[in-house]
């Protein structure tokens, strides 16, 4: 009995482990994506920065190419975020789907290994059952055959 649950308790904490690793990669893979979107947002932005800064050095010499020029950044930028936060929008839900897939395979596991342990504790009650049995009849035979060696005794001594 021993030997199965320290093998049950192995396979737990392996399995333990494992999720705890894979939660990890998951962890360190989404904190890699969010660190390059950062970065893409901040290098966007001083981009945009410099952008306009040269638009209002221009701004005197020639005014209605500055508008039209702006006007362009601004759509740009606007397309820009919108793509960015899209992308984060999709490894969000990729990231997401990920996570849900380990937590059905993290449930599934658990629920076989409870499933196995249920089966393990039927069967030991069974044959501890069935030894009960046994073990109730053996008694039983022991004890008619001592009443009949003692009644068997009874009537030795008796003719005696």
């Amino acid at each position: 009995m021993s030997q199965l649950e320290t093998r049950l308790v192995d396979a737990l904490e392996a399995e333990q482990a494992a999720r705890r690793e894979a939660e990890s990669r998951l962890k360190a893979t989404f904190e890699e994506k969010t660190a390059f979107l950062r970065d893409d947002i901040l290098k966007e932005g001083k981009l945009r920065e410099e952008s306009e800064a040269h638009l209002r050095r221009y701004l005197e010499i020639d005014i209605p190419k500055l508008y039209e020029t702006l006007r362009e950044e601004v759509t740009q930028r606007e397309g820009m975020e919108k793509t960015v936060l899209k992308k984060c929008n999709e490894e969000i839900a990729k990231l997401n789907q990920v996570v849900e897939v380990e937590k059905r395979a993290r449930e599934e596991t658990e629920e076989a290994m409870i499933k196995m342990v249920e089966d393990v504790v039927t069967k030991l009650q069974g044959e501890i059952a069935q030894e009960r049995r046994d073990r109730e009849a053996t008694e039983e035979t022991l004890l008619k055959l001592l009443e009949d060696t003692c009644v068997k005794l009874n009537q030795a001594s008796q003719s005696l």
